[in-house]
């Protein structure tokens, strides 16, 4: 078999695929000039329609990470073309949830910045426990998605005391870690006080937080690790400006740099100018660790792959997870 490589090429990455090419014989190339008509396994999470169209022995597509919203599905489908992705980082991303509602309801990052301007907050001026930060203990916690990455942040917050209530489209089956399971999207925003995204985003889940649903969230917190569109982004903004949401932690965005240019504004609203909101790079599942998980769930998928005809995972592509 011919696996194309295509993702960034680590040290990591390196061991791997010579522990791959050594024990089953494989032939993986990273030369982007290869011809796409003799692959018959990609590694990436990136092919062209038009590579599609060439790509008459190719089987299999092995996305090292989560998110495969940028395939062309339609094409993938009619190819019966097998998708296996990745979600070892899952832990990984649930951590960074936490510690962004840990920093939101804490407001760290608000105080930080005013202490280091030599503004201060609580006893010492004489503020009252009301007016300062917010523990996250015994709270009802919303968990919109229920996949590895929301199974994990119902986890982490057990510690915590917190009630989780998680949102699926199929409650019959359970999932551990949860108090509760709805597919009524109302109830579960009407009953948590923090709201965690994460969701993968398909034709279904984009803007699934509409205005009508933020408009509900009235003194309550917003946490997205999922991604940016799945909320939508003037009410986001809106219900921000005008004190509906208490506060929001966002690590996924709507707009993005590129090569050409490394400094963008993630957003066409000025969501990340108000002091009760906290923005992160798009990090959640970019360090060293999650790279490691991601890279060992996608060897265990072509291993079973190879050894059994099927990955460790499959990916409906007309629902995209």
């Amino acid at each position: 078999m011919i696996f194309l490589f295509r993702h960034i090429l680590n040290d990591y990455w390196k061991t791997k695929i010579n522990y791959l090419e050594n024990k089953y014989k494989l032939k993986i190339i990273t030369d982007e000039n290869v011809d796409i008509s003799k692959v018959d396994a990609l590694i990436g999470g990136t092919i062209s329609k038009e590579e599609l169209k060439k790509a008459k022995n190719l089987k299999i597509i092995f996305v090292p990470y989560s998110g495969v919203n940028i395939l062309p599905s339609n094409e993938i489908i009619e190819k019966k073309i097998i998708v296996a992705n990745a979600k070892g980082n899952g832990k990984i991303v649930a951590e960074r949830a936490i510690a962004l509602a840990l920093s939101l309801l804490g407001r760290i990052p608000e105080f930080h910045n005013d202490l280091s301007r030599g503004i201060w907050h609580g006893f010492t001026i004489g503020e009252k426990p009301n007016t300062s930060w917010t523990s996250i203990r015994e709270k009802k916690c919303g968990i919109l998605g229920t996949g590895s990455i929301g199974g994990y942040i119902a986890k982490y917050l057990k510690p915590f005391e917190c009630k989780t209530i998680g949102f699926k489209k199929n409650i019959n089956n359970k999932v551990e870690n949860f108090d509760e399971l709805s597919n009524d999207i109302n109830y579960v925003v009407n009953k948590s006080d923090i709201i965690f995204v994460a969701l993968p985003l398909t034709e279904k889940t984009r803007n699934l937080i509409s205005e009508d649903i933020l408009y509900k969230m009235k003194g309550k917190y917003l946490i997205n690790v999922g991604r940016g569109p799945i909320v939508n982004e003037k009410a986001l903004y809106e219900s921000i400006k005008n004190n509906i949401l208490a506060g929001a932690a966002i690590d996924v965005w709507y707009d993005y740099p590129n090569k050409e240019n490394k400094y963008k504004i993630p957003s066409k609203y000025p969501i990340h100018t108000f002091k009760n909101v906290i923005v992160s790079p798009h990090v959640a599942g970019f360090n060293e660790e999650s790279v490691r998980y991601s890279i060992d769930w996608t060897i265990e998928n072509i291993e079973s792959y190879i050894n059994t005809g099927k990955p460790k995972n499959i990916v409906d592509m007309k629902e995209k997870y």
